[in-house]
Order: C-alpha cells, then structure tokens, then sequence
C-alpha cells in the first residue's frame, strides 16, 4: 500500500514559497517562528501593536523598523528565549530570519541585536505604554467575528519577584518577597488575554482598580453596545470603586471575594453553627464526607458602599477546620451555592493562564532598568501569549493541543534543563556549556 502524505504547507514570503523538506543544508532547532507567523498573519497583531507604536528615531540610521523589532521580539519569545541578549544568535537563525519575511541563508538579512531591543525596550514612554495596551484590547475585540451574548472578565494579580533593584519594586508581606504585582485581565471563558498592567508590588487601591477597569469596559463597551459583561475577581477588588463604577453602567455586573469582618461573622453564625452540627452528625456515619458545605446569602452595605449588595456565604467545616468564605455580587437569580461553586469558584482558570505566561513564556523576567521599559517587556510578554493562545484556540483546535500550554506546544518555551543534562542559566535560553556557541539546547 502506496502512502502519499500531505505536504505541510507554511506562510510564504515575497517571491519565495516555504516547504518542508529533510534534504539537510542549513538546520534550525526551531520551527516556532514559522507558526507562529502564520497565525500572526490572520490575526495581524504585531501590525497592529506596530501602527500603535510611533517610530521618533531617525530614519536615515534605521536598519529594522518597529514591525521587525516586534516580530523578533514577540516570535523568540513565543519559542523560548525570553532573554534578549538571545538576539545576538538568533538574529542569525535561518527560522527565526524566515519568521521575520526574510531570505534564511543571505547574510545580510540579519535580525535586530540584543543591544537594539535593549534600546527600543527602553525607548518606551508612558504614551506608548498606553498605546499598546490599548492596542491589545483592541486585538481581543477583533478576535470576534460578532459581538458575544456575554462576557467573562477575569482579574487577577500575580507576584513578579524581582532581584535587582528595579524601580518601583517593593516588599510585599503576602507573598513574602520584592516584586511587582502586576494585573492580568482574561477571558474566562476561552483564556483570551484582554490587558496586562504593571504595577508597583504594593497592595493596589480601589482608585487604581477602577481606574484600568473603566478604560478596559469602556472600549468593550464601545464594539460590544448589547453584550452582558461580568466581572470576576478575589477579594482585592471588592472595593467600593470598583463596585461602584460597575453598577453605574448598564448591562454590567460583579461577582468578587469579600474578607469577613465582625458584622458578616455575626450574620453567617447560625448557617456555620448548621454546618458544624452536620459535621459532627456525619462522624457516626460508615462513609465520612470530606467536608460539609451550607451556603446562605443576606443583604449587607459596608459604611464605605453606597447601597447594599447581594453577600453569599459558604459555611464549610472539614477534618481540617472551618472554611468560611464570603462573596460579593451584583448578579441577581440563582441561588448563593451554584453561584458560588459554578460561577465564583470558576476564575480559578485564570491561575492556569498566569503560569502559562509566567512559567512558559517567561512574563517575569521584568529585569530591565526602568520601570517604563518592564512595563515595554510585559507587554511584548503578553503579546506572544496572544499568539500562543490564538494558535491553540484556532490552529490546533479540535486536537489534543487546543488545550495544551505553551510549552507543549512549542517545547522551547520552557524553563527546564536542556537535554545535554545541564541546568540553563537566568540570563541565557542555553545551559553553560553551550551558551557560547551555536548549538541551543532545547527541551
């Protein structure tokens, strides 16, 4: 039997077409750059970061325009080499060269340095900051083809322990450690990146939180009139800010953790002393449960709200003690325990695309000099998360990798020893012993 299989076919490039072939000739240990072009052509993100992003060098010493840098950049990246001093050798890459729409073998079509990207990292200012974020919303819009019945957003923050002396940086006492806490927002429910915002490693505000949101929700908003919107985050947003600027606008509602305090105990007394009671009426039983959950709800207004919001409770008690935990929420309907466990308990997912971001594709590597240029790298960071994320999501969709994270979809992006049995260095996407040469170690 005769077998004939398909040729793999690749985005091309001007006057040249791209195929598969195991001849030999020049070899790359990458074929990332290559996916990930193709998906950057149908969705067209570095353009669109590009156009957002005003060239105020001089044109006469210009050797890579914006769109290079960025595709460079985001592309190695995406495949592994968080590091930017990376350039250095991979400008040289005939994938990495294809990736970036440039002939693989001519030597003169080399790729930007690491000493470029260090510059443009830094050249950020706080318009360009903006201009990208921006630019990123936008990029999670046109990722629909109509506008969403509804919306899940997503908010979390995230340690980005620092060991420098970055600016900005602080000592936070939750996590133990000087860092920056920035904020990510995603979809909740396809893992969509929709912001990513550097912050200082304090404890945000309520100002601060409402601050982005609005900006965010306001550009939804503006492509999505009639979409349900709902907001979704622990206890660091439930403040009265945030709260408050979401029921101020239509068709929006919250769902947040919300710390105990006196009055809240007071009220959920008699649902925890339920709980107790079944717990301690289980133990006779042949077949212990692992925990008992009662769940309640009442109206409760803090001093600081300006109107009293719906409050849900969950009285839990296990062999290991009392679990209880309180929610806050401007949803109406459905009853506190589906709410609770069906749609609180779900933003948990949102911790899977933070690793997937900070673990696979390296978003923690915030080392740079100034706070500006960090917050520059996030957003690169975040952009090759897009790529990741749309590549999954389309590309690979209906096979065992539209699920899969980064790192298992392109191995290299990966913070595990390479093959030759050495461990990689901080700075470098190679172990020691090959960190001078021209053979990169891949996991």
């Amino acid at each position: 039997m005769n077998s004939t299989p398909e040729q793999l076919r690749f985005a091309s490039i001007p006057a040249h077409r791209v195929r598969a072939d195991f001849a030999g000739g020049g070899l790359s240990s990458d074929l990332g750059p290559v996916l990930l072009r193709g998906i950057d052509l149908q969705i067209g993100l570095t353009r669109r970061i590009a156009a957002a992003l005003p060239d105020r060098r001089h044109q006469s010493y210009i050797d890579h325009s914006y769109q290079d840098l960025l595709v460079q950049r985001i592309y190695q990246i995406g495949c592994g080499y968080e590091d930017g001093n990376d350039s250095n050798s991979l400008r040289h890459d005939p994938m990495f060269k294809l990736g970036a729409a440039r002939l693989p073998f001519d030597e003169d079509a080399a790729l930007a340095s690491g000493a470029t990207m260090s510059r443009f990292e830094h050249a950020a200012s706080r318009q360009d900051l903006y201009r990208v974020s921006k630019a990123l919303v936008e990029q999670f819009v046109a990722g629909f083809a109509c506008p969403p019945r509804s919306l899940v957003l997503d908010l979390d923050h995230t340690e980005d322990s620092v060991y420098g002396q970055q600016p900005l940086a602080f000592y936070n006492h939750h996590y133990g450690s000087t860092c920056y806490l920035p904020l990510m927002i995603f979809d909740g429910h396809s893992g969509a990146l929709v912001a990513a915002v550097l912050r200082p490693g304090k404890r945000p505000f309520g100002e601060e939180n409402a601050m982005i949101m609005r900006r965010v929700l306001k550009l939804i908003r503006h492509h999505f009139p009639d979409t349900h919107i709902l907001v979704r985050g622990d206890g660091h947003f439930s403040g009265p800010e945030l709260m408050g600027l979401i029921d101020s606008m239509p068709n929006i509602d919250f769902i947040f953790g919300f710390s105990c305090n006196v009055k809240l105990l007071a009220l959920a007394e008699p649902t925890r002393l339920r709980a107790i009671d079944l717990w301690v009426a289980v133990q006779t039983q042949d077949v212990v449960p692992n925990a008992v959950r009662l769940f309640d709800e009442f109206a409760y207004r803090a001093r600081s709200w300006p109107k009293a919001w719906r409050v849900l409770l969950k009285a839990e008690v296990m062999a290991l003690g009392e679990n209880t935990r309180f929610v806050v929420t401007s949803l109406p309907g459905l009853d506190a325990g589906m709410l609770y466990e069906e749609i609180y308990c779900a933003r948990g997912q949102a911790e899977n695309y933070i690793k997937h971001l900070k673990g696979d594709l390296a978003a923690d590597r915030t080392s740079c000099t100034s706070f500006l240029a960090n917050g520059m790298r996030l957003l690169l960071h975040a952009a090759a998360y897009v790529l990741h994320q749309q590549l999954r999501t389309q590309a690979l969709q209906h096979t065992a990798l539209s699920q899969a994270q980064p790192s298992t979809v392109t191995p290299g992006c990966s913070r595990s020893p390479c093959k030759c049995g050495s461990a990689k260095t901080q700075s470098s996407s190679t172990c020691p012993a090959h960190a001078r040469s021209n053979v990169y170690c891949r996991d």
